[in-house]
């Protein structure tokens, strides 16, 4: 009985030991992905050229398997990536100086639609259907094919649309007429928590955050959002407690 007690008691410590042993390892392996992923810059996935969703896929799939071996030393899987994000580095930085390089590995863009004419060639070529077009251009908000004068498929697989001249919207600029110019509002409320920082190079001092929020009579937890662009006009938008 004793026995038996002591190899319960030993086969519990050794998961203890493993869960543990994964569970430092996940967070080792997630901090470096993100630090990584940082370093290579930051793009959403649909905005991936070829070689960083190349790139993307290897981190992931290395990651994953000193998680999934623990007798695997965990250098197996940094090492690798290391290599892999030093390997995007170098081809972005020789890309931005070789064109030829840059069409190797980004490809070019190409014309669906060129003056008003669908590019049937570059659609086999493409591989691209009518719905893969139709659908690509609802995405951008055209849903009238006849409409388009161009449509270019970028690097990353999205679609550039340009409307035809008497089908596009009425700009200041069409109709002679002078606008101010646009101004870029500075967040100083987030999800009730002020922010004194935002974009990098936008800075506001916390009291005059605390003079900004006092004169909206709102506490700042009731604040869901609140702005102010240069000239001092505020846009708030309070929290639903109800939600």
């Amino acid at each position: 009985m004793q026995k038996a007690d002591n190899i319960t008691k030993f086969t519990q410590n050794k998961i203890g030991d493993l869960m543990t042993v994964i569970i430092i390892r996940s967070i080792i392996i997630y901090l470096f992905v993100v630090l990584s992923v940082r370093i290579m810059g930051k793009r959403q996935i649909g905005e991936l050229k070829p070689h960083e969703l190349v790139i993307t896929i290897l981190i992931s799939a290395v990651a994953t398997i000193p998680l999934q071996e623990i007798s695997i030393p965990l250098t197996n899987s940094i090492f690798p990536i290391m290599i892999f994000v030093s390997l995007e580095i170098i081809g972005s930085a020789l890309s931005m100086k070789s064109i030829k390089l840059r069409n190797l590995l980004q490809g070019k863009p190409m014309f669906i639609i060129k003056d008003g004419i669908l590019q049937q060639k570059q659609m086999r070529r493409l591989r691209f259907t009518m719905d893969d077009i139709i659908d690509a251009l609802r995405q951008v908000g055209v849903f009238d094919i006849s409409t388009v004068e161009n449509a270019i498929v970028e690097t990353n697989g999205s679609l550039s649309v340009q409307t035809k001249a008497e089908c596009a919207p009425l700009t200041p600029d069409a109709l002679g007429l002078e606008v101010e110019k646009a101004q870029m509002p500075i967040t100083i409320v987030m999800d009730s928590k002020p922010v004194t920082e935002y974009f990098g190079d936008e800075k506001i001092n916390e009291s005059e955050i605390d003079v900004l929020i006092s004169s909206t009579s709102v506490n700042t937890e009731d604040i869901m959002l609140l702005t102010i662009d240069n000239d001092g006009n505020m846009y708030m938008i309070e929290r639903d407690r109800n939600v």
